[in-house]
């Protein structure tokens, strides 16, 4: 397979549109049609199917896309590496999977950090709840991530980060937020607004819950921080977040907070790849990111217990 037919496959595939793709790449529709239809022929299956607002991908499209994002990542790194040379040089292109409430802390003192030192590595940072950032770590769609209590899994190493304290938070004024604190049993009392499964908040939570033999009211379940967070504006409902989760909602008066008894933490940790030997691009930028979290959580910018057994 030719690599520019793939990369011609997946911006079509990204767009959801043959013209779409082609405008992007700035080429005619034409070139970009043959070369995904030399793929086809190659494979022997059809990679799109047509369909009145554009192309989706079939089932064969879906399993190339996600074999092609990794095959063409891997090719730009060893470019990278093999032009790049020395490790003070190192180029290239890193992708990196965050929870958004971690990301608000983590990411600008990273990207300061490690781009002043490697100012010719490209970073892409995807944020997303740590369950779907799993599915991109194994899939290989992302290089490292950060995840809320990850699993164990053969082939990943898993690197503890930091300790978040956990809070109850909804909409401002609420009699809830008149307590000095709140117990897991009381839950039960409150309309939530929650991840699905198999999101790791969730699941620590359920574990949490099991533990008391009580059920949840669970109002709504949303996977999209955001929205989770607007719908608590709202007073929709109440939700569990970090501290870096509705800190800035807080400082508005949009919503109160208050922490459970005991405390409730959800451990953040780094996932990276074990197998192999580990290129020094992306070695660096665990190196980087470890130190950027101690200090963090040292200085008390990033609200937590540093974990990290470095």
């Amino acid at each position: 397979m030719e690599t520019r037919a793939l990369r011609y496959f997946q911006t079509v595939a990204e767009f959801g549109s043959y013209s779409r793709g082609a405008e992007f790449l700035r080429i005619s529709q034409p070139a970009v049609s043959r070369q995904i239809r030399k793929l086809e022929e190659e494979l022997g299956h059809a990679l799109f199917r047509r369909h009145g607002h554009g192309v989706s991908l079939t089932d064969a499209g879906r399993i190339l896309l996600e074999r092609s994002q990794v095959a063409l990542r891997q090719l730009e790194q060893t470019k990278a590496e093999i032009h790049g040379g020395s490790s003070t040089s190192l180029s290239g292109v890193i992708s990196f999977a965050v929870p958004p409430a971690a990301g608000y802390f983590l990411a600008p003192a990273l990207v300061a950090r490690f781009g002043a030192e490697f100012p010719n590595v490209f970073l892409k940072i995807v944020g997303g709840f740590s369950g779907y950032i799993h599915e991109w770590l194994v899939r290989g769609q992302v290089d490292l991530a950060c995840a809320h209590d990850p699993l164990p899994q053969r082939g990943f190493e898993v690197v503890p980060l930091i300790r978040e304290q956990v809070f109850l938070v909804g909409k401002a004024g609420g009699a809830v937020f008149r307590r000095s604190s709140i117990g897991i049993a009381d839950l039960t009392e409150l309309p939530l607004v929650l991840p699905s499964r198999p999101n790791a908040s969730r699941r620590l939570l359920d574990s949490w819950v099991a533990k008391k033999g009580i059920s949840l009211n669970i109002k709504l379940e949303v996977d999209d921080h955001s929205v989770i967070r607007g719908l608590v504006r709202q007073g929709i409902g109440v939700t569990l977040l970090t501290q870096g989760a509705f800190d800035a909602d807080l400082r508005h008066g949009e919503v109160e907070a208050v922490p459970f008894r005991p405390r409730a933490y959800w451990p953040l940790a780094l996932v990276a790849p074990a197998h192999g030997p580990r290129p020094e691009l992306v070695a660096a930028f665990i190196r980087t990111l470890r130190t950027v979290s101690r200090e963090l959580a040292a200085s008390g910018a990033w609200p937590g217990k540093s974990l990290d057994p470095r």
